[in-house]
C-alpha cells in the first residue's frame, strides 16, 4: 500500500511538472536548451548563470534577461525562457540599425564544489519575424574553454569595486569599462606587399556572387588580466569568434595597381567598435574576479547607394602601407602559388590552403579590425590587440563571401603570391552541410598579400 501511495505521489508530482513548465514556456520568444559538447545538461555540473543580450543601436552591449539554474529532483531544469517582449526589443532593435537578423549574445557560469567556472560567451542569431511558438536554441557550451576560480580565494580579495549590487542573491555579471566606436573607417579588406620586379594588379569584391544576405562576425579575446598583457599570449588569451553584429544585402570592393616594390590596399568603409569588460561576483557587494575580454566588431557600413535593395559599400584603393601596426610576429606565409606574366591567383585559392581540411571558407576573411583600433585608439587597448581580426560571413557553408585575383603584370617573368594567415588558432564557427560546429582555425589576416 505504501508503495501504491509513493507511486501515486511521484505521478503527481510529474504531472504537475509538466503543466508548471508547459505554462512556464514562452509563447513565442525563446527556448535555450544549455548542454555541454556531449548533450549532457550543463545544470549536471552544478548550479548555472546566465545572461542574455544583445547589441542596441549604438553597438554597445545591453542586458534582455538574467537568471539561475539548477537541477531539481530527476529533472535537468537546463532550459532558459526568454520571454516574447525581451526576444522582440532584440528584433525590434536589429530592424532599426537595418539589419537582416539579429544578434543575441549568451553569458554562462557554472559553479560546483566551490569554484566558478567562467566560459568565453555564446551567440545564436533569429530572424526578424514574430514567431507564435517558443524558438528552440540549443547551445552546445565546452566547459574545457571555462576559467576556473576558486570562490573563497575570490572573497578573501580586497572589496575595491564601486558596483552597487542590484539584489541579495548571489549573481556574476560582465561590467563595461570602456568602449567607443570610430565611424566612416577604411577597412582594408586586401592588402598587397609587392616586393617583386613586377607590377601587380589587384581586385577583391565582397558579395558580389552571394546572392544572400552576409555580415561580419563579433570576435572576443578572453581570459584573466589581459589588460595588462603587453604581448599576444594563445596559452592564457581565448580569441573565439561569435556571430554577426549586422546582415543585410551588401556589395563591395575595387582594384589596384601595385608597382614593384610598393604597398597598397583595398578597403571599405564603416564603423569599428571595441568594448572592454570586466568580470564580477555580487554579493552583499560587487568585487572582480580577475576575467576581463575585449570585443572587436564591426557596428555598421557607409552605404553610398542601395540600389534594388543592395546596399554598395563606400569602397576605393590607396596606394601605400596601411597605417596600422600588423603583429609580424603572430602572421606566417601561406603555401605559395606561382604565377606568370598575365596569369591569375584567385581569392579563393587561398581559401583552400588556410582552411585545409574543413569548409572553414564560410567564416570568410579576416579584416585587420583589431589593429586599426588598436592605433585609432591612442593607447586605450593593449599592444596585442591588434593580432584580432573580425571575419565576414554567410552562414552558409557553401559560400565565400569576398572574391577577387592578384595579377603578375611584368616584367619579371614569375612571381610568387602568399597570403598571411595567423599563427595562434582562433576557435570560429565553421559552417557545414549538417550545421554548425567550432573548431580551431589559422585564420587569414587581411586578406594580406605578400609578392616575392
Amino acid at each position: 500500500m505504501r508503495r501504491k501511495s509513493v507511486l501515486v505521489f511521484l505521478s503527481v508530482l510529474l504531472i504537475v511538472t509538466a503543466v508548471g513548465y508547459i505554462q512556464a514556456a514562452p509563447v513565442g520568444g525563446a527556448k535555450l536548451t544549455l548542454v555541454d559538447e556531449t548533450g549532457r545538461p550543463l545544470t549536471y555540473y552544478g548550479k548555472v548563470y546566465y545572461t542574455i543580450w544583445t547589441f542596441d543601436e549604438n553597438g554597445n552591449i545591453k542586458i534582455l534577461s538574467k537568471g539561475s539554474l539548477e537541477k531539481r529532483f530527476i529533472f535537468s531544469n537546463n532550459v532558459v525562457k526568454l520571454s516574447s517582449s525581451n526576444f522582440r526589443m532584440a528584433k525590434e532593435i536589429a530592424r532599426k540599425k537595418g539589419s537582416k537578423t539579429a544578434f543575441i549574445g549568451v553569458d554562462v557560469w557554472v559553479v560546483k564544489d566551490g569554484k566558478l567556472y567562467t566560459l568565453p560567451p555564446e551567440s545564436f542569431e533569429t530572424g526578424l519575424t514574430e514567431n507564435t511558438f517558443a524558438e528552440n536554441i540549443k547551445l552546445k557550451i565546452n566547459l574545457k574553454e571555462a576559467r576556473v576560480k576558486e570562490l573563497k580565494k575570490l572573497e578573501e580579495k580586497e572589496k575595491t569595486s564601486t558596483i552597487r549590487p542590484m539584489a541579495h542573491d548571489v549573481y556574476y555579471i560582465w561590467e563595461t569599462v570602456k568602449q567607443k566606436p570610430y565611424k566612416n573607417v577604411e577597412i582594408p579588406i586586401l592588402i598587397i606587399h609587392n616586393k617583386a620586379g613586377s607590377e601587380v594588379f589587384g581586385t577583391a569584391d565582397i558579395a558580389v556572387q552571394v546572392q544572400k544576405y552576409w555580415g561580419p562576425d563579433v570576435t572576443v579575446a578572453f581570459g584573466d588580466q589581459i589588460s595588462k598583457k603587453v604581448k599576444f599570449d594563445p596559452s592564457s588569451i581565448t580569441v573565439k569568434v561569435l556571430g554577426r553584429s549586422i546582415t543585410d544585402y551588401y556589395v563591395g570592393g575595387h582594384h589596384i595597381t601595385v608597382p614593384s616594390y610598393s604597398w597598397g590596399y583595398v578597403w571599405v568603409k564603416g564603423t569599428v567598435h571595441y568594448i572592454y569588460q570586466k568580470e564580477y561576483i555580487c554579493t552583499a557587494w560587487c568585487y572582480p574576479t580577475g576575467n576581463e575580454r575585449y570585443f572587436a566588431k564591426i557596428d555598421s557600413f557607409t552605404v553610398a547607394e542601395t540600389i534594388n535593395g543592395v546596399k554598395n559599400i563606400e569602397s576605393g584603393a590607396t596606394l601605400g602601407r596601411p597605417s596600422y601596426n600588423f603583429p609580424d610576429e603572430w602572421m606566417r606565409k601561406s603555401s605559395g602559388i606561382d604565377r606568370g606574366i598575365g596569369q591569375d591567383a584567385y581569392i579563393e585559392n587561398f581559401y583552400g590552403i588556410i582552411y585545409a581540411g574543413s569548409d572553414g571558407h564560410s567564416f570568410g576573411v579576416g579584416v585587420p579590425v583589431g589593429a586599426i583600433l588598436e592605433a585609432l585608439s591612442g593607447g586605450s587597448l593593449p599592444d596585442w590587440f591588434n593580432t584580432l581580426t573580425v571575419g565576414f560571413s554567410t552562414g552558409d557553408y557553401a559560400s565565400y563571401v569576398m572574391l577577387g585575383h592578384l595579377t603578375n603584370n611584368g616584367p619579371q617573368s614569375t612571381v610568387t603570391f602568399y597570403a598571411m594567415e595567423s599563427k595562434y588558432k582562433v576557435r570560429i564557427p565553421v559552417h557545414h552541410w549538417y550545421g554548425t560546429t567550432y573548431e580551431n582555425m589559422n585564420v587569414p589576416v587581411g586578406l594580406y598579400v605578400e609578392v616575392s
